[in-house]
């Protein structure tokens, strides 16, 4: 083979490679820009006819099809896509007042119920607590309420010391039916309060019936009866195999006897509302199983001596009361009690010459006794 022909050879394989790089290049960039909008390339097919008519001098320049790359026609760069805007989202309609209500009404029942539930663990906590504190009363025999319901006789006997005249005669009731009731309540028993708990208040009330009476000279004469009186009591309870309990109590006390007769009596007729304070102790202890012994004494200053002794000059009175009594437990709570209560009033007098009653002082004793019973909590 002749040199000038594979001269002519090679010139025209360089000019066949030439013309290919600037396409090879266009598509790299194409497809490494990806969406960016590429630049209108440079069009290779001048360049290719220029190599063309270079090589067509040459006799011996024959190229293959393989070898020299096609023309790259003209594509037209895509546009550069706008990024699609985000929808605006419709806004929502408001809720009606249906929807409203409806969400109100359901915070009200939730922070109602929790407020129930803070309220019912509250007062389930309240009430352990008071079962506590009754189970502890009641083991340290503390009663609450106590009532008592008694039938008894009463008696009463009424008579002057150095008395001058027969006007100034002696009064004696054998024996008069009478009913008697009692109540005591201690509010704060079931408290942890030291002194409070124990401090409570009692109240009784008795009257007599078929008391009328005659005098020797066959006066009829018509009588009344009644007895009541209440106080404050402070209790100490002392446990031990024979308990013991303490009381001291202030309070008022009054007996009204009644006498009136519409015949004419030559005698001073004792009736006497009779109104004191009184100041006492009394005290109980368990002697053996369910028996029980009571006693209770007190002073009477008396404020209003009564109608009696205002037929005398400067007139003092005074008086003790005293009650014993025995009670037997029959069941938990209740028991049997025989009681006898006995009140001595005692008055002085300063008489003077020319009184129209003269006498030194009276005594008048009231007894009442009687079997009842007494329900305690």
């Amino acid at each position: 083979m002749r040199p000038s022909l594979i001269f002519a050879r090679g010139l025209a394989l360089a000019a066949a490679l030439a013309s290919a790089m600037p396409a090879t290049s266009a598509a790299a960039g194409k497809h490494a820009k990806g969406k960016a909008k590429p630049k209108h390339a440079a069009p290779a097919s001048t360049d290719s006819a220029a190599s063309a008519s270079d090589t067509a001098d040459t006799p011996s320049a024959t190229t293959k099809p393989e070898d020299a790359a096609p023309p790259k026609q003209e594509e037209s760069a895509p546009t550069k896509s706008e990024p699609t805007p985000a929808p605006t989202p419709e806004p929502k309609p408001p809720a009606d007042n249906l929807g409203s209500e409806s969400s109100q009404a359901s915070v009200a029942l939730a922070a109602e119920a929790t407020k129930t539930a803070g309220d019912s663990g509250s007062s389930q906590a309240e009430a352990e607590a008071l079962g506590r504190r009754e189970a502890a009363r009641l083991a340290a025999g503390r009663t609450e309420v106590g009532v008592y319901l008694s039938v008894d006789v009463g008696n009463r006997r009424f008579k002057y010391s150095d008395e001058l005249g027969s006007d100034l005669r002696p009064y004696k009731l054998p024996i008069a039916p009478m009913l008697g009731f009692g109540l005591e309540a201690y509010p704060l028993a079931t408290s942890n309060l030291p002194v409070l708990r124990d401090l409570g208040f009692r109240g009784r009330f008795s009257r007599a019936f078929a008391v009328d009476s005659t005098t020797p000279e066959g006066a009829q004469i018509e009588t009344s009866w009644t007895r009541f009186g209440g106080d404050v009591r402070e209790r100490l309870l002392i446990p031990g195999r024979h308990p013991l309990e303490f009381g001291a109590s202030f309070g008022a006390d009054a007996s009204y006897f009644v006498m009136s007769s519409q015949a004419d009596v030559p005698a001073l007729l004792p009736s006497a509302r009779t109104i004191s304070l009184r100041f006492g102790l009394d005290g109980r202890v368990l002697l053996a199983g369910r028996f029980s012994a009571m006693l209770d004494f007190a002073y009477l200053a008396v404020t209003s001596p009564g109608e009696i002794y205002e037929q005398f000059r400067d007139p003092h009175v005074a008086g003790i009361d005293g009650n014993l009594g025995f009670a037997l437990g029959l069941i938990p709570g209740l028991e049997a009690r025989l009681a006898a209560r006995y009140t001595r009033y005692f008055a002085t007098f300063h008489p003077e010459p020319g009184d129209a009653h003269v006498a030194g002082g009276a005594l008048d004793e009231q007894l009442q006794a009687g079997l009842g019973v007494r329900y305690a909590h």
